[in-house]
């Protein structure tokens, strides 16, 4: 990106020193006969030396950074040329856009169509070894198009390029030996492929460590392009040598391979090999960078059509529509920054400039779109007319093999593929006991309409139809013409199809009414169980909560060397104690009996306070209880109660609010009254005792409840009512669970 309109001396060197083969016939360095592999040995004086992890073309970079800034107009260079010592003057100019996009920005976009080509291929077969082949091939190719450009300007990426450049070819001749399968030679010595990649390695490390030394690499970098001169033009010969002796699906793979991958490739070897011997002014070069970026794109549209790495993938409408439409966009954004470049504007106004570009790539994007659908999602534009024409067959039809006849007239005129065949099976073949259900079926109403491709081939789609339960029939759809791909829109319609069959053929079965109904009883037995245990849990959830806060809020006082009174050390024995019994009690899972006894009312309420003293804070419980009444009760079932009942009156009474007990002799024997002041009831006032009926946003419904089911067992009756501004819960005791006084208590 700096080097966008950066002065430069009209030639690009190595970080050797060596005069680029890469530029345009065009700049002033190629005009004074300046050619490749030609050596600046001294710039302004600055004599070009190597060092020891320094590259000699730091002092060019230097001299020619230091000359822009004195605002010189030219630098003065010595070259050793194969004539001799030559003193050449280059004048500064900018770098100019054309060039920029050519050697840099077309480099960086082609190169990310190489790592999406490498990322597809490994995420459609990431085991496939043609996939891994040609992702491998593709990533050290992009990373050679990155650093290229650097390579000869910033040099931030020298140790990259020097991979890349070894890698490269060892991956197109490993590529050309998988492309579309294994050759004999790598079937049969599969280590190869890993020999091949080794002798790349050892030529990047010699590279690497030559550099690291302060010795040229120029020796190496000739082998390297030879390499790649070989290897490219391997890959073109293999190509064609394959497609001569290839017959059917497999020659038509490779003839969409040869004729998208194979031009390029030779342009490309063409190029490098005139680069190699000094030629600058080739019309070749105009034509090796843009023939780079036919190689990804031929390789995704041959895994389209052809199924090119074998990944069995289906392809997918909607993300095929966003890659193409970023495809779009993106081409628009490039086409108009580089315009905008030639209108003076430096880099970021050009990207700015490109903004209008999304006005222009909506008509793109929904032409390309467009197209795309045509091309390959015929199935969309077929949906509706074949579902019709299918279902007015079916209406005319009622016999099992007269339906099949019209699912596979109806599949055969809108698919193109080898063959269609519906296999319908009886019913009493579908209840034998080693028939099993589908695997991955889909559930659709009281359908299943499940894929599972058949073993025997890798191409082959099978639809299995079953209707409540039942399998009815199995859809089988050959390979289509040419191995292209299944779509999703082709997937969904053989559902649709698949669906309007396994209801025409449930019309042909009978189903015992007495089967279903078992069915249905078995489930709702199933989850009345699961519902009684979800039950149980809740309710035992909910009543170990509030001797859990008692216990937290005892430990903290213990952690502060507070020290207890008696009272909640007698508290937390009993807490201890109830919870043993309830736990005791889960190994029945049944409601165990009332273990009634005489206990003081204050004590309940007391008991209670303290149980809910992390809740209360420094608010009180206003209890208007005298000493004398007592109950006859289940201490732990009816503490429970109160901690519902207050626990809820605390919550709805707000920090500000008041919450009371208060006991009232009446007439059969007493009510205990437990009050709060907060708003009163929301929602549906009738089912405020049903099990899960909450207006807490984080209730769970089942104090209240729980509450209920303990005061009848008592024999007690709960009513909530709303008086004087006051929510009250009632709770209504005969006179025979009443003892007021001590002295009636003994008589």
């Amino acid at each position: 990106m700096s080097w966008y309109e950066r002065p430069f001396p009209g030639v690009l060197v190595d970080p050797d020193g060596v005069v680029s083969s890469l530029g345009l016939p065009s700049w002033e360095g190629f005009q004074k006969g300046l050619r490749f592999p030609d050596r600046v040995v001294e710039v302004n004086g600055w004599r070009l030396e190597s060092t020891e992890g320094r590259y000699r073309a730091s002092t060019w970079d230097a001299a020619i950074e230091q000359a822009a800034r004195e605002g010189q107009r030219s630098v003065h260079a010595r070259v050793e040329t194969a004539e001799g010592v030559r003193d050449v003057e280059l004048s500064l100019v900018p770098f100019d856009p054309l060039a920029w996009w050519f050697y840099a920005g077309g480099l960086m976009v082609v190169a990310s169509l190489y790592v999406g080509a490498a990322l597809i291929a490994l995420s459609a077969s990431p085991r496939g070894k043609l996939a891994r082949a040609f992702a491998t091939a593709a990533l050290f190719t992009a990373l050679f198009q990155f650093s290229i450009f650097d390579y000869h300007s910033s040099r931030d990426l020298v140790p990259f390029f020097h991979v890349a450049y070894a890698l490269v070819p060892m991956s197109f001749f490993t590529l050309a030996l998988r492309l579309p399968d294994d050759v004999a030679l790598i079937a049969r010595y599969p280590a190869f492929a890993r020999i091949a990649h080794g002798l790349g390695g050892l030529l990047a490390a010699g590279m690497l460590a030559s550099h690291a030394m302060g010795w040229t690499t120029v020796g190496l970098r000739g082998v390297c392009a030879t390499l790649v001169v070989a290897s490219f033009l391997f890959f073109a010969i293999t190509l064609i040598l394959r497609f001569a002796a290839a017959e059917g699906d497999r020659r038509r793979t490779l003839r969409a391979l040869l004729l998208a991958m194979a031009p390029p490739h030779v342009v490309i070897a063409v190029g490098f090999l005139l680069a190699m011997l000094g030629v600058a002014e080739s019309a070749l070069a105009w034509f090796s960078i843009p023939a780079l970026a036919l190689t990804p794109v031929s390789s995704v549209v041959a895994f389209i059509r052809y199924d090119l790495w074998g990944s069995r993938a289906l392809l997918s409408r909607p993300l095929t529509r966003i890659i193409i439409a970023g495809m779009m966009v993106a081409l628009t954004v490039i086409v108009c920054s580089a315009c905008a470049g030639y209108a003076g504007l430096p880099l970021l106004g050009a990207i700015k400039v490109a903004a209008p570009a999304a006005i222009v790539s909506a008509a793109l994007v929904v032409f390309a779109l467009g197209a795309g659908d045509r091309k390959l999602f015929p199935a969309r534009a077929e949906y509706k007319p074949t579902v019709e024409q299918l279902s007015e067959e079916l209406t005319l039809v009622a016999d099992p093999d007269e339906v099949a006849d019209a699912v596979e007239r109806t599949v055969a005129r809108w698919l193109s593929c080898e063959r269609v065949t519906f296999r319908r099976i009886e019913v009493d073949a579908a209840d034998a006991p080693g028939e099993q259900a589908p695997r991955g079926a889909e559930a659709s109403g009281e359908r299943l309409i499940g894929i599972d491709p058949p073993p025997a081939s890798a191409s082959e789609l099978s639809l299995t139809l079953m209707f409540r339960g039942r399998l009815l029939g199995v859809l089988e759809v050959g390979k289509k013409r040419g191995g292209a791909l299944f779509t999703s829109e082709d997937l969904d319609l053989l559902r649709t199809i698949g669906n309007q069959a396994a209801l025409a053929l449930a019309h042909a079965h009978s189903y015992a009414e007495l089967e279903r109904r078992r069915r249905e009883q078995a489930a709702a037995w199933r989850d009345e169980r699961a519902a009684l245990i979800e039950t149980l849990a809740a309710e035992i959830t909910h009543e170990v909560r509030y001797p859990i806060n008692f216990f937290r809020s005892v430990f903290k006082r213990g952690s502060s060397n507070q020290s207890l009174d008696a009272e909640e050390v007698e508290i937390g024995c009993e807490e201890v104690e109830r919870l043993e019994r309830l736990v005791m009690g889960l190994r029945r899972v049944t409601h165990r009996k009332l273990e009634r006894r005489r206990l003081a009312v204050e004590e309940l309420v007391s008991r209670a306070e303290m149980l809910l003293r992390d809740q209360l804070g420094k608010r009180r419980i206003e209890a208007r209880v005298s000493a004398t009444p007592r109950l006859s009760c289940d201490p732990d079932q009816a503490t429970q109660v109160l901690v519902n009942l207050l626990s809820n009156g605390l919550d709805a009474a707000g920090d500000k609010g008041t919450v009371g007990v208060t006991w009232e002799p009446s007439e059969g024997g007493a009510e205990l009254v437990v009050w709060d002041t907060g708003p009163g009831f929301g929602g549906d006032a009738s089912r405020i005792f049903a099990p899960w009926y909450t207006t807490k946003p984080r209730g769970t419904g089942l104090g209240l409840a729980i509450t209920h089911r303990i005061v009848r067992a008592h024999g007690w009756s709960i009513d909530p009512e709303r008086r004087d501004g006051r929510t009250r819960f009632v709770i209504a005791i005969p006179a025979a669970d009443v003892t007021m006084t001590a002295e009636d208590e003994v008589a």
